[in-house]
């Protein structure tokens, strides 16, 4: 069925739309489809409608494809003359890149930045032209705060911790509730990296504008289990395993081995920064229920960097009420953060075990030394 619109002149074949054979837009689709194209059409949509954006893009690649440069510029400045939308721009940064045009390529990719709500294009493109990530700050991301936050989820993601670091610093100055998976996206790599300072510093600027039920980095978070773990940054980090299941409630962590678990598994972490060189005390208070006197379970501080297990205790049953168990140790030289985790291995010569343990009140006294704090800023 053919329609004919008397107020827009569009011929409607179905559900396409057909532009008049006088329209501008007319023209520019019987260029473009042309083989070869035909110059005229172009010249005669840019007659009839002289704003017409992609007519003049089409102009200046044409132009730069026949290697008249000065005219390829003018016929795409002409287009972001009138339309200033992202296309028109990241057109313009391309060009000049093309043409060895440093100078315009970071006004044009800056300015393609602004307009778009998916930036990573325009990220890409500028360090494929600089590997300088202060250049790249400077000269091509907008002081809109939206786009620098894009800019770190960016930097992140593809692992530029250290020129994440700056702008991290500058969002957390005044820290909105839109940047707090930002900033946590940032903290996770640093402990990726095994950088605790900067994992501290993003941590803590959350903390002080209560974008995280948690206040600044002391030691332990969330110790008491007062409140259901992030899983990331520096609170609690639980591991799914089939047979073994963890539940949250009223300050406690309860975990339930089914017998049926793999004989070794990891069932939650946490990241803890620590003294080279110190003497903490780890604390904390359990009991169990069902289990036999040699449980499987254990605390264990691990080196982040190395895996080396630092300390370790078992969790001895204890049925009926909750006792509290102390472990000292000494952090190894070169040692600035490690891992806290709750591990299960089955005992030797025994089954799997089958039952479950309660967990509360974690703490964790960090003695630094009087004589070297191994780099690590007190909290």
């Amino acid at each position: 069925m053919i329609l004919f619109c008397a107020v827009c002149s569009w011929f409607s074949v179905g559900t396409i739309l057909i532009p008049p054979s006088g329209s501008a837009e007319y023209h520019f689709r019987e260029w473009k489809n042309g083989d070869p194209p035909q110059p005229w059409r172009l010249d005669r949509a840019l007659a009839l409608n002289p704003r017409l954006t992609r007519a003049w893009i089409a102009r200046g690649l044409e132009a730069e494809s026949h290697g008249d440069r000065p005219r390829a510029e003018q016929g795409l400045l002409r287009a972001a003359r009138i339309d200033h939308t992202y296309l028109p721009r990241w057109t313009l940064a391309n060009f000049y890149l093309r043409a060895g045009d440093l100078p315009g390529f970071w006004t044009w990719a800056r300015g393609a930045a602004e307009m778009t709500h998916e930036p990573y294009a325009v990220f890409r493109l500028c360090w494929r032209v600089s590997g300088d990530g202060k250049q790249i700050l400077e000269r091509a991301i907008p002081t809109e705060r939206r786009v620098r936050r894009e800019y770190l989820n960016f930097l992140v993601s593809t692992g530029r911790l250290r020129d994440a670091e700056p702008l991290a610093d500058e969002l957390s100055r005044t820290v909105g509730p839109g940047d707090v998976d930002s900033l946590l996206r940032f903290c996770d790599l640093a402990l990726a990296r095994f950088e605790a300072p900067p994992a501290i510093a993003g941590w803590n600027a959350l903390a002080e504008w209560r974008l995280i039920p948690h206040g600044r980095f002391t030691g332990l978070t969330n110790g008491d289990f007062s409140l259901a773990p992030l899983g990331r940054g520096f609170d609690w980090r639980p591991r799914s395993a089939a047979g073994a299941a963890l539940s949250f409630a009223a300050g406690e962590m309860s975990v339930a081995l089914s017998g049926r678990q793999a004989e070794a598994l990891e069932l939650i972490a946490q990241y803890v920064p620590l003294y080279p060189g110190s003497s903490p005390e780890f604390r904390y208070r359990a009991r169990t229920r069902d289990l036999k006197d040699i449980t499987g379970l254990s605390w264990n501080f691990v080196n982040a960097r190395t895996g080396a297990v630092i300390a370790s205790t078992a969790v001895p049953a204890s049925p009926g009420e909750f006792l509290e168990r102390v472990l000292a140790f000494a952090v190894p030289p070169g040692c600035d953060l490690a891992r806290l985790i709750l591990n299960y291995q089955r005992p030797a010569g025994s089954r799997r075990a089958e039952g479950a343990a309660d967990f509360t009140s974690l703490r964790l006294t960090r003695r630094s030394p009087t004589s070297d704090r191994g780099g690590i800023p007190a909290p």
